[in-house]
């Protein structure tokens, strides 16, 4: 049951990327620890622009559209401008098994967000930046690649980064 008066206070006070954060910190299963994930990520705000926690996209369906979601939740969670600095929220378990991380495109950071893969025991760690060679559909492939680059605003538009997505999935 939706409480609207708790639905506004919540929208009105929480970012969406700490929406996401409490679902993370609540999940514990087989060798996922919520707590751990998010600890570290805090740990290191420089390693990351946001994140989403949520079932896997195994593959791209013809037209993108599975991957692309993801893929602009993520920039739209990371473009997202301040809200409160501290809150703490309590959900219910949120059923995921797979985190996505949009960070800049560079390979000092990805190689560290790799090896956090390896320090939180995922069963699977890899990078998408849209040279998915396994793809067949170039028109999926341009556009994911497009979209990525100068994905991540700057203060300014010359300022622009070209980001990577780096997944997590958990059995």
């Amino acid at each position: 049951m939706l409480e609207l008066s708790k639905v506004q206070h919540l929208a009105e006070t929480y970012a969406p990327q700490e929406l996401f954060a409490a679902l993370v910190w609540q999940r514990q299963f087989n060798l996922f620890d919520g707590p751990q994930v998010i600890t570290d990520l805090a740990n290191h705000p420089d390693l990351w622009e946001s994140f989403l926690f949520t079932k896997p996209v195994f593959a791209p369906d013809k037209h993108g559209l599975s991957f692309n979601g993801v893929v602009d939740t993520l920039l739209a969670m990371a473009n997202y401008r301040p809200m409160p600095d501290a809150s703490i929220i309590h959900f219910v378990q949120y059923p995921a098994d797979t985190l996505y991380i949009l960070t800049e495109n560079r390979d000092a950071i990805v190689a560290q967000l790799m090896e956090l893969g390896k320090k939180w025991k995922a069963d699977e760690v890899s990078a998408f930046d849209g040279s998915l060679e396994e793809e067949e559909d170039w028109k999926f492939r341009n556009y994911l690649s497009l979209r990525l680059k100068d994905g991540l605003w700057g203060k300014q538009a010359d300022q622009d980064r070209d980001a990577i997505v780096v997944s997590y999935w958990w059995d």
